[in-house]
């Protein structure tokens, strides 16, 4: 008959391995950032994808969609994972203007949140947001280039810029799973040309196209190995 010392012991094994499995996955020294982006798949393959080249903690940085492509259900959505998640130093917005209503919207309302008293984080909001979308970004990596994109007769503004990346990427797709990695030796290129544009567009006040987002993988990419010399993000960034 197996004895009562004998049976403890055994339980005890089995809350330690429960209390393990529920625990969560370790943090890195580094700070921990949310990144909550639109609807479509784009934007956090290519985030994933960054953190995966770099071997970034996913503990630490966490990459999601919000509910809704609107750029208010991602400022919601943002506020609400945070509310409830301990222990986010940064929150990353990531949305496009195109032709969203919200926009306006959206980007006052990270001007003026104030975290509940009861939230579990009390982060820094940061907006990153392109015009008219994304791949802004990723046409930097090709080409540097003023010219605005608008809507034509049957294409968005969004539709005339990817067909004008693949002339220079024709394999590029929207569910491309290894974005980064595909673009990564043109990473420089791609950061002087989006700074050149940045610079253009508030030499002549345009905002088509535009991107921030060079800011946010700037601050990904230098996050591991140089998190101490990492200059501090503006309360928020808006294009």
């Amino acid at each position: 008959m197996e004895s009562r010392v004998g049976k403890e012991n055994f339980k005890s094994k089995i809350r330690r391995k429960k209390d393990f499995l529920r625990r969560a996955p370790k943090k890195s020294p580094y700070e921990t950032i949310l990144i909550v982006c639109e609807g479509e798949k784009t934007e956090c393959n290519y985030f994933r994808d960054l953190c995966k080249f770099h071997i970034l903690n996913t503990a630490n940085i966490i990459v999601m969609n919000g509910e809704g492509s609107a750029p208010i259900s991602v400022v919601d959505h943002a506020i609400e994972m945070t509310e409830k998640t301990a222990d986010i130093d940064h929150v990353m917005c990531v949305f496009d203007c195109d032709e969203h209503s919200t926009f306006n919207q959206a980007t006052d309302k990270i001007r003026q949140y104030k975290p509940k008293r009861n939230s579990k984080s009390k982060p820094r909001y940061h907006v990153f947001t392109s015009t008219p979308c994304f791949e802004v970004w990723l046409l930097l990596h090709f080409i540097y280039s003023t010219k605005p994109f608008l809507k034509s007769k049957n294409k968005s503004a969004a539709d005339n810029l990817v067909s004008h990346l693949r002339q220079h990427w024709s394999d590029y797709t929207k569910n491309h799973l290894s974005l980064f990695s595909a673009l990564n030796e043109k990473l420089e290129s791609a950061f002087k040309n989006a700074k050149k544009l940045a610079r253009h567009n508030e030499d002549v006040n345009s905002k088509n196209p535009a991107t921030n987002i060079h800011e946010l993988v700037d601050r990904l990419v230098n996050l591991k190995h140089h998190e101490r010399s990492i200059q501090p993000l503006k309360l928020w960034s808006v294009i």
